[in-house]
């Protein structure tokens, strides 16, 4: 079967051969005449059929400032579906598509464009970033995400239709439509996330929550959150229910700690209700661990480097109250990480309170997270609110009894 590639050479030598005998003849119509010859309506459906990928092995071999084209395929967590995640497409035009466009000026293709295309499109709100394959050119990009429809009001987000389904289901429909090149980038896509080591998804996801947050102009957008002040207050200030009331000095360590702006809030919020906290945080990337330090520097050796799942104390301290975003590690590690966390993070007698960010269903909530892990849920907060909405789903948490030594 021929390629998009070995077609631009065909019809470049036919150019050629014709302009011998017809030198006003235009590459577009040798293109259009072979695409025809070859059973398709015209180049654009040929390129569409047959423009082929190389994977993406490694992104600091990209140079991103030649990248001319970003294409997304867009994925949703989803626990009863084959390997866990479902495909969405949108409709343009008729035809069923994934997000694609240039990068604008002056952004930066992984922090700004794979944020922005989605969102513009079809109203999709990435969270984890990976890119996988590239053309022959080096110039077309293609990613998968993780994420889902976008419920906030801070950005522009297109409203249009979706198809959701397993991966090979869509590859079938785009293939059905004559869009081979896409088929097989979104089984790619999915098998990319299949197959991705632990360090290569840690290693992307410190490249993306790096640019985003250093990137931010508030505090709270430096610890990944978009909203002011007040809708910071509603979305996470629910945390202080998980706080035992019976206990007025607490260290609270929080995970995936980013800025350190949650934790250093909770100190405020804390006080509002009796409780003396001391805020400790550690986060993967060093550049955030490096920005909490410099924004609290009464406090910056409270502030530790290390990965979630293997994270100790130095010194082997533990902490009454340790939070953690689910987020930090794929489902298939939630049970490895929470099991670290009561070993050897949290203090005997302590909580581990857990959350998973954004509006997800039911079914990805913090609390069916926890139980499909194998945990029972010891309790929950209120559900939090977003400019007076309720939104999203509750924290909950798992309490350590006081004997437990890890």
């Amino acid at each position: 079967m021929i390629d998009l590639e070995q077609a631009r050479r065909r019809a470049k030598e036919r150019l050629r051969q014709q302009r011998r005998t017809s030198p006003g003849v235009k590459l577009t119509a040798v293109q259009h005449t072979l695409a025809c010859e070859l059973g398709y309506a015209g180049w654009p459906a040929l390129g569409r059929d047959t423009e082929r990928f190389a994977p993406v092995d490694e992104p600091d071999a990209v140079v991103w400032q030649g990248v001319r084209r970003v294409s997304v395929a867009c994925l949703v967590r989803d626990p009863d579906a084959p390997g866990g995640a479902v495909l969405v497409l949108h409709r343009r035009e008729g035809r069923w598509v994934v997000p694609s466009g240039a990068p604008a000026d002056g952004e930066d293709v992984w922090d700004d464009a794979v944020l922005r295309i989605p969102m513009e499109t079809m109203g999709f709100r990435r969270q984890e970033t990976h890119p996988f394959a590239l053309d022959g050119d080096r110039r077309h990009v293609v990613f998968w995400v993780l994420g889902g429809r976008y419920a906030g009001t801070r950005m522009d987000a297109a409203e249009v239709e979706w198809w959701t389904g397993p991966v090979a289901d869509g590859a079938a429909l785009l293939r059905e439509q004559g869009d081979g090149a896409l088929a097989s980038l979104v089984e790619g896509a999915d098998e990319s996330r299949r197959s991705m080591t632990y360090e290569r998804r840690a290693a992307d996801v410190h490249r993306t929550l790096t640019g985003i947050n250093l990137a931010a102009t508030t505090a709270q957008g430096g610890s990944g959150f978009g909203g002011t002040d007040e809708e910071w207050r509603d979305a996470r200030g629910k945390l202080v229910e998980a706080l035992d009331p019976a206990r007025l000095s607490v260290r609270l360590l929080d995970q995936a700690c980013a800025n350190g702006h949650l934790a250093i809030s909770m100190v405020g919020w804390a006080s509002e209700i009796g409780i003396e906290l001391t805020p400790y945080g550690v986060d993967i990337a060093p550049e955030l661990v490096d920005r909490a330090r410099a924004d609290h520097p009464s406090l910056a050796s409270h502030f530790f480097v290390g990965d979630a799942l293997r994270w100790m104390h130095p010194e082997g301290e533990r902490f009454e109250v340790v939070h953690l975003l689910l987020d930090v590690v794929p489902p298939e590690l939630h049970a490895a990480l929470i099991q670290h966390q009561l070993d050897h993070v949290v203090a005997p007698g302590g909580r581990l309170v857990m959350s998973e960010y954004g509006d997800p269903p039911t079914a990805r909530s913090a609390e069916a997270l926890v139980t499909r892990a194998g945990f029972d849920v010891a309790g929950r907060t209120r559900q939090p609110t977003r400019n007076g909405r309720p939104r999203g789903c509750p924290s909950v948490w798992i309490d350590v009894s006081r004997d437990e030594r890890g």
